[in-house]
């Protein structure tokens, strides 16, 4: 399914390049995250349990944009973000027991390749976009916050059963909003349809929503 999902994009990306007079759009985007995951451990709602709440991050990152025609495009790109939660717990240091502010933190490089829509309004045109991601973990940590002191315990990303995530992360995005000439401000939400827990009783799976602003540069033919 994997390898499948990877041919498939390979191709439709190379195909919109080949696209005669296709107009191509280089840019940065930006925006703010508010990331969780979904984790289950021998059939238990660990997010019940540890009552996590949604992590607050930022994105940024670099996109190109093929206009098929004046009504429909492809956007790609690679995105820096940061996935995760937080919630509150008791954290035992030095023989002491500390409240304790806990941040589920992994960096990872997105992907994303929207098949897009415009409609014009005049000054402005509404536009709406979706399609698959893929994601890639670079960096994982639990930082923490007790006895008025940040500290972190460093994570593993990897495939073998010791390591505490697994790196890569097939997702869908969905994405709307407006676009103004060069600037874009859209809202988005991204699910992760793939496992990152190498526990077999267990189950690690991002959700992420937010808002993003892009601006686009000059045309490549």
């Amino acid at each position: 399914m994997k390898k499948l999902l990877l041919i498939a994009i390979v191709i439709i990306v190379s195909s919109s390049w080949t696209i005669s007079n296709a107009q191509v759009r280089a840019g940065y985007k930006m925006g703010i995250d508010f990331s969780n995951m979904k984790m289950e451990a021998y059939g238990e709602n660990m997010n019940d349990i540890w009552e996590t709440k949604r992590l607050i991050s930022p994105r940024l990152g670099f996109i190109l944009e093929v206009g098929i025609n004046d009504d429909f495009f492809v956007q790609t790109g690679i995105l820096g973000s940061v996935k995760g939660f937080r919630y509150d717990a008791i954290r035992e240091i030095d023989g002491k027991f500390f409240d304790s502010k806990e941040y589920q933190i992994m960096i990872a490089l997105d992907i994303p390749v929207n098949f897009g829509y415009k409609y014009d309004l005049g000054d402005v045109k509404l536009i709406g976009m979706a399609g698959p991601t893929i994601s890639y973990g670079i960096y994982a940590t639990k930082l923490y916050k007790a006895d008025d002191e940040y500290d972190n315990d460093h994570q593993s990303i990897g495939t073998k059963e010791t390591d505490d995530f697994k790196p890569l992360n097939f997702g869908i995005n969905v994405e709307g909003g407006i676009e103004l000439d060069r600037f874009q401000i859209t809202l988005f939400y991204n699910q992760g349809l793939s496992d990152l827990s190498n526990e077999s009783d267990g189950s690690i799976k991002t959700n992420v929503f937010g808002l993003t602003a892009a601006v686009k540069f000059g045309s490549i033919r």
